[in-house]
């Protein structure tokens, strides 16, 4: 018996399946988002001078959040602490809305056996950090975030204010 006939139609179909589920995808029900992403960047110190390997988050308050988009808005700082913001495409930006800065600074990968303790020690994580952005179409150029020395944990709090 020869199956190949069988196999050429089974992949047929199966493209054609998968080109009509691909045409049909859209973000969910609910608020329909501008998806267009606008330029972001910006630049952090920390202790007055460029602070590269920080990573940089946009953690959606009033914009886009996953599965509309592929992932929250992110960036790494370079040597010189710039950074340009990412959603789809490498530097491409976020899309429009309000969203909580959010900062962390790992060893290099180089002193992975050092602790990963971030060493900005949770003053800008989604509970602590103050940093705030609204994304409004054409370019955004987020203030420069200066970081004092940090020597010690943030307070506790008992969860995210204003989120639950």
């Amino acid at each position: 018996m020869n199956r190949i006939p069988e196999r050429r139609g089974a992949r047929a179909v199966i493209m054609l399946l998968s080109a009509a589920l691909l045409a049909g995808c859209r973000p969910p029900d609910g608020p329909r988002w501008n998806l267009s992403p606008h330029p972001v960047s910006g630049v952090i110190t920390y202790a007055g001078k460029p602070a590269a390997g920080i990573l940089v988050g946009l953690l959606p308050i009033d914009a886009p959040l996953p599965p509309a988009i592929p992932a929250n808005p992110r960036a790494t700082t370079r040597e010189d602490g710039t950074f340009s913001i990412t959603t789809f495409r490498d530097g491409d930006g976020a899309c429009v809305g309000s969203y909580q800065i959010l900062l962390s600074w790992l060893p290099p990968a180089a002193d992975a056996e050092e602790t990963q303790t971030d060493k900005l020690l949770g003053w800008y994580d989604a509970v602590h950090s103050p940093l705030r952005i609204t994304v409004a179409e054409g370019s955004n150029e987020i203030p420069p975030i200066e970081i004092p020395t940090i020597t010690s944990h943030p307070e506790e709090l008992p969860g995210i204010p204003g989120r639950n």
